[in-house]
């Protein structure tokens, strides 16, 4: 028995070790290169130097986008190691790697050691969990307060909503998910909640007097109240107009910035993000809803469906928006892998394991091409062989499958994804990075650092984020035809400088990674 248990510890430890490595992996290798990235981390730097905690600006303008939690987190890591890449990703990471952490132990306490060990195995296999974690923006502050407080709630429910300690700690991490992303943060995991709490005939009026508690309230609007009016009476009501109507109800009700479609796109983000576990969503749906295994099963399909219809009916449709649903999606499918282990039901891997195959052998080929199609990308052929790596679990999946081995096989399926996460992150995607124009253009950082800079019309934001020094709007200036120095803007508006009299000669052109605009910087030459 000792053993056993002993060998438990080493496959925990393992994994998690594994799931800390891959969090982190090269978070200080890779540019700033994402606009939303280098607008929060830039927005970060800005509230520090300034000293001022309460309105978010980026280059010096109000930033409407979202509240200021994970500014905080990344200004206390600015403080702590420098102003880098590595600082700016360090709190996403590490709430990453906490989400799953807490989720495996949630897991593994409710249902059991197997499918908690299993749902930790799906989470630390999905290469896009990896990346959502890998960015300066506010998501992944988000997702573990919307992820705490939801796993909270189901322990609080298995109480009778008796223990005061859950009920402060719900209204805690209600609170701060609402400073990190606005009223998404409240209102999409208390729906779930309702929903749960009224399927399986939680409610009565003595129940609803506890969840309603005066005292977790007070403390929910205690925490997430005071900065809401602070920035509402700094800046006369313009951010919280601005950050309500259009950045919330604006993106729910249409598509904003062209990230718009029709709600199955919603699904097919859900499982491109599973992957490779995604070809185990419908069976672990469908085991939960036939067999109602247990209640922490009911309560992940009622978390993950709520999150997943939610995004479905808004306007606006992004990868990372669904990215909330993961942990619970990971709850029902390690519950359902687990009993395939105890069942020894083999001939239920057949298609996921055929899939699976499919899709890792031809992966390296359709990323590979991908890249290569862009003319503006030079992809070396040695990138195609780093992406193969992958192939190196198939041997062991293949015997495990004609054995009649389940472990082996889903060992297998997760190994060959976490080694691909290991290779995009220190490997492939370093070579794409390194054509990103805010890195090449450092040749001439040095000048511009030195000289007055303008923008026009539009910029690419990371070049705020490494030169950290405002970047003057051209058509802000009295007379544009006599200013002197550099100028960054896209290649579009070259004939717009030109129409207004503007004289240049460019110095540089680059593409924006994995963007359409192209970037030009010029020279300005005013007029004597």
């Amino acid at each position: 028995m000792e053993k056993v248990l002993n060998r438990k510890k080493y496959v925990e430890w393992a994994l998690l070790l594994l799931s800390l490595i891959l969090h982190f992996s090269n978070i200080s290798g890779l540019s700033i290169y994402a606009l939303d990235e280098a607008k929060n981390a830039t927005a970060a730097i800005e509230m520090m130097q300034n000293k001022d905690w309460i309105i978010p600006t980026f280059n010096g303008e109000y930033r409407f986008d979202k509240p200021p939690l994970h500014y905080y987190f990344f200004i206390l890591s600015y403080q702590v190691f420098g102003i880098s890449e590595f600082s700016a990703r360090f709190f996403p990471a590490l709430f990453g790697f906490l989400t799953t952490y807490i989720t495996f132990r949630f897991t593994k306490r409710n249902v059991g050691f197997k499918a908690g060990i299993l749902s930790l195995l799906v989470l630390t296999s999905s290469l896009h969990w990896y990346i959502q974690f890998h960015m300066a923006v506010p998501d992944p502050f988000l997702i573990f307060f919307m992820t705490s407080a939801l796993m909270l709630f189901y322990k609080w429910s298995k109480s009778g909503f008796r223990s005061k300690k859950y009920m402060l700690a719900i209204y805690a991490s209600l609170a701060l998910a609402t400073l990190s992303k606005g009223p998404v943060g409240v209102a999409l995991p208390v729906l779930a909640m309702l929903i749960y709490s009224l399927s399986v005939n939680l409610l009565n009026s003595k129940r609803l007097v506890r969840i309603f508690h005066p005292v977790g309230l007070s403390l929910f609007f205690l925490i997430a109240l005071p900065w809401y009016i602070l920035v509402a009476t700094k800046t006369n009501g313009l951010w919280v107009e601005e950050f309500f109507f259009k950045h919330n109800l604006g993106r729910f009700s249409a598509p904003m910035e062209g990230h718009g479609g029709g709600f199955w796109l919603t699904w097919i983000y859900v499982a491109a993000g599973m992957l490779p576990f995604a070809f185990f969503i419908p069976q672990s749906f469908w085991h939960t809803i036939k067999f109602r295994t247990n209640k922490l099963t009911t309560f992940s399909l009622i978390a993950s469906i709520t999150i997943i219809v939610f995004f479905m009916m808004a306007g606006t449709k992004l990868p990372n928006y669904t990215v909330p649903a993961y942990p619970f999606i990971a709850i029902l499918i390690g519950n359902y892998l687990s009993w395939l282990v105890t069942k020894h039901k083999v001939q239920r891997l057949k298609t996921p394991v055929l899939l699976y195959a499919v899709l890792i052998l031809i992966l390296p080929f359709g990323i590979y091409h991908g890249l290569k199609s862009d003319p503006n990308l030079q992809i070396p052929k040695s990138m195609l062989w780093l992406l193969m790596a992958p192939y190196l679990a198939l041997p062991t999946l293949i015997i495990g499958y004609f054995r009649n081995k389940v472990w082996p096989v889903l060992l297998s399926m997760g190994s060959g994804f976490m080694i691909l996460s290991l290779v995009f992150f220190w490997w492939a995607f370093p070579k794409v990075d390194q054509q990103n124009p805010v890195l090449i253009a450092k040749d001439l950082q040095q000048n511009m650092q030195e000289s007055n800079l303008y923008y026009f019309k539009i910029f690419n934001p990371a070049f705020s984020f490494y030169l950290q020094r405002p970047i003057q709007d051209l058509q802000s200036d009295l007379q544009p035809q006599k200013a002197e120095g550099y100028l960054i803007t896209r290649k579009r508006y070259l004939e717009e400088l030109k129409v207004q009299g503007i004289n240049y000669e460019p110095i540089f052109e680059g593409k924006d990674l994995f963007e359409s605009p192209t970037t030009i910087i010029v020279k300005l030459l005013p007029d004597q």
